[in-house]
């Protein structure tokens, strides 16, 4: 997975993934395309910003295996948004790194909060370290970090306000715990745990 800093223009859109993860229990990726085109499932102003935000819904849901799909439709709202959330991260490599390197790194020695300076060490480390996000423009990575808080945020990883964000622990429903464990995604498990 490459670095990028596509998720500037991507909201949580966790209702929408959540009902586009319904459609897939009974329609194939191409037949969910067209109902949510044809139907404006995501009620959006124009086509082009239609389609723009399936692409982005239908990445984060491929990059869950099918199990995770499924039982975002039939969990409880928190499993549902955690699960929404390690899609975003699956297809997201500098929101997966954020989360293995920053927020598991603040869970395991106790920390209480994740601070502007947390954020700016992080993209400042991953610029000396890749081309490619060092490339990113200085807006752009003021957009992201603002981006990643907001779909921590809505996950439930944090609460508080945009300059107090505080670290809430998730509580991991155990089949949750199981099929990450099953599926070869136990960094992901890490990632929001802050286990070792």
């Amino acid at each position: 997975m490459e670095y990028s800093a596509s998720a500037t223009k991507y909201l949580f859109w966790f209702v929408e993934t959540k009902e586009t993860a319904r459609l897939l229990n009974v329609h194939t990726m191409e037949e969910v395309r067209d109902i949510v085109i044809e139907d404006n499932l995501y009620q959006q102003k124009s086509a082009d910003r239609l389609k723009n935000e399936f692409g982005c819904i239908r990445t984060r849901l491929e990059a869950l295996p099918e199990e995770l799909r499924k039982m975002m439709v039939t969990s409880d709202i928190n499993t549902a948004k955690l699960i929404a959330f390690i899609g975003c991260m699956a297809s997201d490599r500098l929101l997966f790194d954020l989360m293995y390197e920053v927020f598991r790194d603040k869970l395991f020695l106790g920390g209480t909060e994740i601070t502007d300076a947390d954020l700016n060490v992080f993209f400042k480390n991953k610029q000396d370290q890749n081309e490619k996000v060092a490339a990113i423009t200085d807006t752009s990575i003021k957009k992201l970090k603002q981006v990643y808080s907001k779909y921590m945020f809505e996950a439930g990883l944090l609460t508080g306000k945009a300059a107090d964000k505080k670290i809430v622990k998730p509580y991991i429903d155990p089949d949750l715990r199981f099929a990450l464990q099953k599926n070869a995604m136990e960094k992901y498990l890490a990632a929001l745990t802050g286990e070792r």
